[in-house]
């Protein structure tokens, strides 16, 4: 059994501690795509406060077979509901993340997703519940529009 199972199984049987082992597993992975799509620290731990209380409430249902993460972090992309309000400045991590926060949403939660939090192309569409080829797609449109923004940016 794998500790996901394990931890789902737990939650379910009512163990000592068992959510806390979850949020403890997963409390970095949720927070990173929290900030990287809303842009603002305070705005991001509300909304990872948020999904692991929906995630407490709802684990009972889950079938223990499920990929924790990529369930997490489908309730987070759920509960995204407007790109992050971000700065242009000289700093190149500023003009980066100010290039992300310009991408459409699906754009933005697939490039997240594949570079930010480094899953695997198909653990991508499981999360975003799309087929592989438009993970692929969006990961690709999103990767090629922030590059032409890049340039852009850099020559300004």
């Amino acid at each position: 059994m794998s500790a996901s199972q394990e931890l789902i199984r737990g939650c379910q049987t009512g163990g000592q501690g068992a959510f806390s082992g979850v949020v403890e597993a997963h409390k970095d992975a949720v927070y990173t795509l929290c900030l990287r799509a809303l842009g603002d620290a305070e705005r991001a731990e509300d909304l990872a406060e948020k999904v692991f209380l929906a995630a407490h409430q709802a684990i009972i249902r889950l079938d223990p077979e499920t990929n924790l993460l990529h369930w997490l972090l489908s309730l987070a992309i759920e509960r995204v509901t407007e790109p992050r309000a971000a700065s242009t400045s000289g700093d190149e991590i500023a003009v980066v993340n100010t290039v992300l926060s310009e991408l459409e949403p699906p754009f933005r939660m697939a490039v997240i997703l594949r570079d930010v939090l480094l899953l695997d192309e198909s653990a991508v569409a499981e999360i975003l519940d799309i087929p592989l080829g438009t993970a692929r797609s969006r990961i690709h449109r999103g990767r090629l529009t922030m590059a032409r923004s890049l340039v852009e940016k850099v020559g300004e």
